[in-house]
């Protein structure tokens, strides 16, 4: 063969060199005097000549060799049945290595519980019936065949989740060697099925397996070999919303109760670990400041007539966002899901704020019907509370203003009754002096007597609207106080429980963000 391709590359030489090298240089010598251009354009033209001569060895070299794969292809495949497991003897097993390289974690759907992945798929395996003496075929050591053509173990994902298998592994060449060695390449986009644990969602870490087996072959006709004891990352692209953290394979031998026969299979266990920035940026944040702003109802004037409804709406903006939390999550009751579960004490605070708030605005509006502050709450309300939380509380002293008036009024004929100077009572009984109106009617003895006695009866009548008007000012001023002391207690109270939320607030948010085991590496 080798002399063979002497002689045509010789032939093809001494063609070119008398038909274009000879007669193109004369032509040109006649037409060009310049010696310095004569030089370079034969360079040009052996150049010219050299690579033409190479271009046609080429041609006819690819042409023989095309020639000798299509008698290849034709010597393989003519007395060769595809059904036939290759295997010398029938108790032998074809041992068949499966790898596999995963290139991309296209989606995880937590609600149906699918894994999306594109994998590279390696299957080698030795095939008896295609083998060849590459000598004989224009030392050929290497074809490619469609994989249709040729027998392949029926290797299937067995955790499958896709209605449509068949289109997912894309359909490639066979290459296969002169030994009989056969290596098949291909590319998938599986769909496989994934128990999604939720319970520390979203610091979670999901386990997702992924189950390669023959399907109707067992151990003794079929046996798969793991390639590597990891899987192969080379050519891994980073997702979104997961980190890749392992990728493990094992084998297993499993025996199932319909045959005595082992089927092993190739398992790769891919953990994931979720980025939860989405989350906490788009859920949990949110939340926080709904949160916040549902604990400014304590810090609200009662008088607004407002702090319930806040609560309420408050209640309702969460109900939206667990509801948003619900339709992304598996509807499991294995466990709750940690964002759940906190939602869940979030919206409990929440509530207990809302009653509280009703609770405190009972308490505001409780003086409108003149119960006094019982002694007990004044003292826990006034006494502790309020220092502990640095308000001080001051009163008007009306009540005893207006007693002093009723006391000063004893200089004139109006006598106050003894019970109110002593006691300081509320409600006086004053009264004109019968003494003091029977020695005027008997000093009168002139004609003005009957007008000093109309005036006297006129006097006693301003004397007795005054005294009305004092016990109502009185009573007003005591009905005041008891309100403004019922409203300074809900005041306090509503100070001290803005704390005591606050602090529950922040101490569920902390203790229930960070119980995930892998809440630390965030």
């Amino acid at each position: 063969m080798t002399g063979g391709k002497g002689i045509i590359f010789l032939f093809a030489e001494s063609f070119f060199r008398k038909k274009l090298e000879i007669p193109l240089c004369l032509e040109i010598k006649e037409a060009v005097e310049s010696s310095v251009f004569m030089q370079n354009y034969q360079q040009r033209c052996i150049m010219f000549s050299e690579i033409s001569v190479m271009i046609i060895v080429n041609v006819i070299m690819a042409t023989a060799r095309d020639e000798n794969e299509y008698r290849l292809t034709k010597y393989l495949l003519s007395n060769y049945d595809k059904s036939v497991r290759p295997a010398r003897h029938t108790s032998e097993p074809v041992n068949v290595t499966f790898g596999l390289a995963l290139t991309q974690i296209i989606d995880v759907d937590e609600r149906n519980q699918i894994l999306t992945t594109n994998c590279w798929l390696n299957q080698i395996w030795m095939d008896y019936g295609l083998v060849w003496n590459h000598s004989e075929f224009g030392d050929i050591k290497v074809v490619r065949i469609p994989a249709d053509k040729v027998w392949r173990p029926d290797i299937i994902l067995y955790n499958n989740a896709d209605s449509q298998y068949n289109n997912a592994i894309l359909s490639t060449n066979v290459i296969i060697s002169s030994d009989g060695n056969l290596t098949w390449l291909s590319s998938a986009i599986f769909r496989s099925s994934c128990k999604i644990n939720v319970a520390w969602f979203p610091f979670d870490e999901q386990n997702c397996s992924m189950k390669f087996a023959s399907w109707s072959y067992d151990g003794f006709r079929v046996n798969v070999i793991i390639q590597t004891k990891e899987g192969d990352l080379s050519n891994y692209v980073e997702n979104g919303e997961w980190d890749l953290i392992t990728m493990l394979v094992e084998r297993n031998e499993v025996y199932y109760s319909c045959c005595q026969e082992p089927y092993p299979d190739v398992t790769f266990h891919i953990v994931l670990r979720r980025r939860p920035l989405f989350y906490v940026f788009n859920l949990i944040l949110p939340c926080m400041l709904i949160t916040g702003i549902a604990l400014l109802s304590f810090y609200m004037p009662s008088d607004s007539g407002e702090k319930v409804t806040l609560g309420i709406t408050t209640l309702l903006s969460m109900t939206v966002f667990l509801m948003v939390i619900g339709e992304s999550m598996p509807p499991t009751s294995d466990t709750v899901p940690l964002i759940g579960l906190y939602y869940a004490v979030v919206m409990t605070l929440v509530s207990l704020a809302t009653a509280m708030s009703v609770v405190t605005l009972n308490i505001h509006h409780r003086g409108l019907h003149g119960n006094e502050v019982p002694s007990i709450v004044k003292k826990f309300v006034f006494g502790v509370l309020a220092k502990m939380l640095f308000i001080r509380v001051q009163f008007p002293d009306t009540l005893d203003s207006s007693n002093s008036m009723f006391c000063r009024m004893s200089n004139t004929k109006i006598i106050p009754d003894k019970d109110y100077c002593e006691n300081g009572g509320i409600s006086p009984k004053l009264h004109c002096s019968n003494n003091c109106i029977t020695n005027l009617h008997r000093a009168i003895k002139n004609p003005m007597e009957n007008f000093e006695i109309q005036f006297l009866k006129v006097l006693e009548k301003v004397y007795q609207t005054i005294e009305r008007n004092e016990i109502r000012t009185t009573e007003q001023d005591r009905r005041d106080k008891i309100k403004s002391e019922w409203q300074h207690v809900a005041l306090i109270i509503d100070r001290f429980l803005l704390w005591v939320f606050i602090i529950s607030t922040l101490g569920t948010t902390f203790g229930i963000l960070s119980m995930s085991p892998h809440a630390r590496l965030y």
